[in-house]
């Protein structure tokens, strides 16, 4: 169905990769030889698919055409589990994007227990961790660490 929603677009973005090991060497990613460039329209991971443009009319484009064909189908997708997630460009405004005229924008985008932030920032991800650990560390300390009948070499373990 994804495949007929995009076949003839020819949306998406390209992007330039090594297959000889050297992933993390700039210099010889922007060299003319060796390189990889490929065209994505559309990233898998396991029931989850990510449509990917460089720009906000190439991405309505490719959701209007994946609705229609989630309809010819006879699929339907979440709206409630639909987010645009976006880079803005400097001095840019916020895109409007829409399925079936349902607005479907996100400024963050929780995803296999990460959150990704549309400026790239990892703030807000960290905060969540620390905060997460805190509690795991409240947790201890109340059913652990104040318990007068566990061993000290016990508490050590834990």
């Amino acid at each position: 169905m994804l495949s007929y929603a995009v076949q003839d677009l020819g949306k998406g973005v390209y992007i330039s990769c090594r297959l000889d090991g050297s992933l993390f060497d700039l210099r010889r990613l922007t060299a003319k030889t060796m390189i990889l460039q490929t065209h994505l329209q559309e990233i898998l991971f396991a029931d989850d698919c990510a449509l990917v443009a460089y720009t906000e009319q190439d991405l309505q484009q490719m959701l209007d055409r994946f609705s229609e064909a989630s309809k010819l189908f006879g699929l339907t997708a979440s709206l409630g589990k639909t987010e645009v997630l976006y880079q803005p460009a400097p001095y840019s405004h916020s895109p409007t994007i829409t399925i079936d005229d349902t607005l479907v924008n996100a400024e963050n985008l929780k995803y296999i227990g990460s959150t990704i932030c549309y400026d790239g920032s990892l703030d807000r991800e960290i905060n969540i961790k620390i905060g997460k650990a805190s509690q795991a560390l409240g947790r201890l300390r109340n059913r652990v660490l104040n318990e007068h009948n566990i061993s000290l070499s016990t508490k050590l373990k834990a």
